[in-house]
């Protein structure tokens, strides 16, 4: 048996109720930035609080806001790439050709 995850939010639970030697806390947060940095995932600071892993998150990257790949009509399902082709196909619904 192991340590078992338990996701609840922002939070991340270890319960090491079946573990044979559970790892200490500075054993955890070894494993908690070698797993991070092994995903990518970059941050300032692991650090202990009162038996409390907390991992100092960086500034989100802030993304360029992309247009939708896809124009799908609620009509009738009709798909295409191009928006002014796909306002047109709505304008008929309401005129009526």
């Amino acid at each position: 048996m192991g340590i078992l995850p338990v996701l609840n939010r922002s939070q991340v639970i270890l319960d090491d109720s079946s573990a044979i030697n559970p790892p200490t806390i500075d054993e955890t947060i070894q494993l908690v930035v070698r797993i991070l940095s092994d995903l990518g995932i970059r941050f300032y600071e692991v650090s202990n609080s009162m038996d409390e892993i907390v991992v100092e998150d960086e500034e989100p990257e802030k993304r360029r806001e992309h247009k939708p790949g896809l124009f799908i009509c609620p009509h009738c399902g009709f798909i295409t790439p191009y928006e002014e082709e796909y306002w047109n196909h709505v304008k008929i619904h309401y005129l009526g050709f």
